[in-house]
């Protein structure tokens, strides 16, 4: 109908959307969504700040979710994590923060369900490389973007020391 203001979808973009985002999936299992996800961040920390929304933004993790470090390495932390009871989060916020001048970048997000996917809470855990080959965790309590988009988006319930508490209950060596 013209002039509603609306797009119309023509079959091309439908053909084109059905075969992007499966392969895209299809790549992220095949090389980790972590790669995939750091590649964008870096992509996008590329790009100027001014007037872009959050969610393709590079933003720094808050400082009070800083939750400890692991003696592992990032790549033995993200194989060890599903253990623990957490999944890989492809879709989340990309974060990086500056350490002696180099921007260092996440390389890992994971979430822990406790009551499955359809619960109302998740804890969510970002990983990034500390200097010495060990891995810094951030960590939060936050409400399940599947179950409760608004409100996770306005962060009610958001809760780093929370947050912190569980990834610790849950990671054996975070200390």
């Amino acid at each position: 109908m013209a002039g509603n203001g609306r797009t119309s979808r023509t079959p091309q973009a439908l053909l084109t959307l059905a075969v992007t985002l499966p392969a895209a999936f299809l790549l992220g299992r095949a090389l980790g969504f972590w790669r995939l996800r750091l590649a964008v961040g870096k992509l996008l920390a590329l790009l100027p700040d001014e007037g872009a929304p959050d969610h393709v933004r590079v933003l720094p993790p808050p400082a009070d979710e800083y939750a400890g470090t692991l003696p592992t390495t990032p790549a033995e932390t993200r194989d060890r994590l599903p253990e623990h009871g957490f999944s890989e989060l492809v879709r989340a916020y990309f974060h990086a923060y500056e350490r002696d001048g180099d921007l260092i970048h996440e390389v890992g997000s994971f979430v822990h369900r406790p009551e499955g996917l359809t619960g109302d809470w998740q804890v969510h855990v970002r990983l990034f490389p500390a200097p010495d080959g060990s891995t810094e965790v951030w960590a939060h309590w936050e409400r399940n973007p599947y179950v409760a988009p608004l409100a996770h988006l306005r962060m009610e319930g958001y809760d780093p020391a929370r947050g912190e508490r569980m990834a610790a209950e849950l990671i054996d060596d975070l200390r």
